[in-house]
């Protein structure tokens, strides 16, 4: 059975499976996988089936159609593992079809594709991305201390200010 998977956040781990022979892909509510986000336009792109392979072609749509990086201006076979972007929405095509025939390019595609049954984030391992390290807590107790010391200075200077124009009266 042919699917799309969903991969991007809005629609993370969604199945849409292809089970007609032509499936238009869009916001609208009668396309037949309806994606409700701004990038995707109301009649974005059609997948069809034509024997056992599908096909991919992009209907006209404002933030185009992608497959594997390169746009879709004409009909593009889809083959397993491949990545469809509807505008800023990702999905993956998935189907019994052998995925080490070789595509367009003469290459094939050897992808392995793993769905998650539940919510992925970064190992616990990773507790900064940054080069610098994560910021440390403990500083931020000397810098309110060195701020505080330095308002009551100002407190007292002010207030010393103020009597001195006084007397000077």
């Amino acid at each position: 059975m042919a699917q799309l998977i969903g991969m991007s956040e809005e629609i993370k781990g969604k199945v849409f499976a292809l089970t007609q022979d032509e499936m238009v892909i869009g916001r609208r509510k009668e396309a037949n996988i309806m994606i409700d986000a701004t990038s995707v336009s109301g009649r974005h792109c059609m997948v069809r089936k034509d024997g056992n392979k599908f096909f991919v072609r992009d209907l006209g749509s404002t933030n185009g159609t992608r497959l594997n990086g390169r746009d879709v201006n004409v009909d593009l076979r889809l083959r397993p593992k491949d990545l469809l972007q509807v505008g800023a929405i990702e999905l993956i095509f998935d189907s019994d079809e052998p995925a080490d025939e070789p595509g367009e390019d003469g290459l094939a595609n050897t992808t392995r594709i793993e769905i998650a049954t539940g919510p992925t984030g970064a190992p616990a391992s990773f507790e900064s991305i940054s080069p610098f390290g994560t910021r440390q807590k403990s500083n931020m107790t000397v810098w309110w201390a060195i701020i505080g010391v330095i308002g009551i200075l100002a407190l007292i200077m002010a207030i010393v200010l103020f009597f001195y124009v006084l007397h000077l009266k």
